[in-house]
This record gives structure tokens, C-alpha cells and sequence, in this order.
């Protein structure tokens, strides 16, 4: 019986993929800090400053890791401003690069914020994050080939 349980779980690894350690709390509250200060401590939907919240790209509940890569600082609550918006509006906030898709890693999956320019001023784009507060730009036809399946 232990040789057939340890096949079966062999078979569902093989299938689901190996399970992520989840996160400490110190490597929580790590995250935490990491994204709002690669964020600048501004909305990435709307650049306001507050009130903010941290927001799971993919949420914790399709089993997203409370992980630099995987935050993004957003103004309002679950239910009200930006953070509403894409926890309410699901096709518009995986379509605008506010949330993940449960089957995506948020390492390779586009994320839309604010970049600085020589002027002063700000203009959105499409990038990547890593979990180090890393954010790496991509163009727009990147953004959408990774959106779609084309880049690997």
C-alpha cells in the first residue's frame, strides 16, 4: 500500500509539478517591503499615492506565493479603487496586466506600471519582475507575445 501511495504522489508531481515551499512570514513581510519600494510607494494603475494596498497579482487563493514578482502596489481596498477595479473586473485586469492567470508564473508573465522618463515625468509600460524588486521593460509586442503563449 505505501509503494502504491508513493507512486500515485510520483504521478500527481509528475502532472502538477513539484509544491513551493510557501513563504516564511519574515520572507512575507520581505516581499512586502521589496515591492513597495520598487514601486516608488505610488499606484501602478493610476500613480496616486494613496491609500495603498499590496496586491497579489495571482491570487493566493489559485495558489499565488507572496513574492516580490508576484506583488504589485495598488491605491483603494479589494473593494474599492484600483485594487477593486482589478479584483472585480477579472477580463479587463488580465487583459491590462493587473492580475495573473492561475496556470502563469508571475515571473514570466507581463505586468503593467509606471516608468520614469529624462523629463520628470511618468508614461506606462509593460515589464517583468523578479523577486529581488528587479523590474526589467518590454515592449509592447513582448508584453502581448507572453500574454499569448508565443514566447516560451
Amino acid at each position: 500500500m505505501a509503494a502504491l501511495r508513493r507512486r500515485a504522489l510520483q504521478l500527481a508531481e509528475a502532472v502538477i509539478g513539484p509544491k513551493v515551499p510557501k513563504p516564511t512570514k519574515a520572507q512575507e513581510r520581505q516581499a512586502y517591503d521589496i515591492a513597495l519600494a520598487r514601486d516608488e510607494g505610488r499606484c501602478q494603475k493610476c500613480h496616486r499615492g494613496t491609500p495603498l494596498t499590496r496586491d497579489h497579482r495571482l491570487n493566493r487563493s489559485q495558489g499565488g506565493l507572496t513574492t516580490p514578482a508576484n506583488l504589485q502596489i495598488l491605491c483603494g481596498s479589494g473593494t474599492t479603487g484600483c485594487h477593486g477595479e482589478v479584483t472585480h473586473d477579472l477580463e479587463m485586469a488580465l487583459r491590462e496586466g493587473w492580475r495573473v492567470p492561475a496556470w502563469a508564473d508571475p515571473l514570466r508573465w507581463p505586468a503593467a506600471r509606471y516608468f520614469a522618463t529624462p523629463a520628470g515625468t511618468v508614461r506606462k509600460g509593460w515589464a517583468l519582475y523578479d523577486n529581488a524588486g528587479g523590474v526589467t521593460e518590454i515592449t509592447d509586442d513582448e508584453a502581448r507575445e507572453l500574454m499569448e503563449g508565443a514566447i516560451p
